[in-house]
């Protein structure tokens, strides 16, 4: 028996109601799912001032639990409200990614994040995020030349957060696609943080084969391609099976972009497709 859960983000369904989005995900046979709160075209079902008790009361109708809450292209303060959010959602961790040049990252940004979610007794997942400023058309590929230098997209970098700010309340949000585009290893990656027990959250997520390095920057390729599958960039097995070796008990969340215009019956279809690849490689490992 796996112990990290298989859960689904809502990411998604970002042009539909949270209520449809529900629906469909508990269709699929999911019961937890990671709620966002962030910048467009991103997904932005809750938000801070929202009626929580509203949110709760739709997680229940449809069986859900909500198993993290992201938020990206959020300043300091904007990310301080969704901590807040969190705590009263019951949401035990928040994923955001290097939302600054490192050194300000982890000398001015984090630190009075930390301390929030530590009083509020919620985790932060940083995700391991090319290092290309978020902007409203980030899927057109555009903003490679405005790389920064450094940011928290290789496994050294990772390293080096986690060291420079050991924090019990701080730990990674491991996403595969950005760690393949640096050329690192996701097992890899997934056995140093287990060790150090800083692996908070997993995405399963793909990347379209046509990727450029070092052109398409933010541009992972349409919806379908971003999703698991048989003929995917990445052998989801292997992850998978070095997430259940190292006694990962967090989510693995199955996670794709790209789906802007799409009807609702094309997403479902997409994710009921990457749903039977995944619980395949899940069944593999058991």
């Amino acid at each position: 028996m796996t112990v990290f859960r298989y859960t689904a983000e809502v990411l998604p369904y970002h042009d539909y109601p949270l209520e449809t989005a529900l629906g469909e995900l508990a269709g699929l046979g999911f019961s937890e799912v990671n709620l966002w709160s962030s910048a467009p075209p991103l997904a932005a079902h809750v938000n801070p001032g929202d009626d929580v008790s509203a949110i709760t009361a739709a997680l229940a109708r449809h069986g859900l639990r909500a198993c993290g809450l992201t938020t990206y292209g959020k300043n300091a303060d904007e990310i301080r409200d969704r901590l807040r959010l969190a705590h009263d959602l019951q949401i035990d961790t928040v994923v955001f990614d290097c939302e600054a040049h490192y050194p300000d990252f982890v000398g001015k940004f984090l630190p009075p994040l930390l301390d929030e979610a530590e009083r509020l007794g919620v985790r932060i997942a940083v995700e391991n995020h090319l290092t290309v400023p978020f902007s409203a058309d980030f899927e057109s590929g555009i903003g490679e030349q405005q790389r920064w230098d450094e940011g928290v997209d290789t496994l050294a970098q990772i390293k080096r957060l986690v060291t420079e700010l050991d924090h019990p309340n701080l730990g990674i949000c491991l996403a595969p696609p950005h760690l393949w585009v640096m050329g690192e290893s996701i097992s890899e990656a997934i056995t140093f943080l287990a060790e150090r027990k800083k692996l908070f959250y997993y995405y399963l997520w793909d990347i379209d084969r046509a990727y450029r390095r070092g052109e398409d920057g933010l541009d992972f390729g349409p919806g379908e391609r971003q999703l698991p599958r048989t003929d995917g960039v990445l052998d989801h097995a292997v992850p998978l099976a070095a997430l259940d070796r190292v006694g990962y008990s967090g989510p693995a969340s199955l996670k794709c972009h790209g789906t802007g215009g799409w009807s609702l019956e094309r997403i479902t279809t997409q994710l009921r497709r990457a749903d039977a690849y995944v619980r395949s490689c899940i069944n593999q490992i058991r």
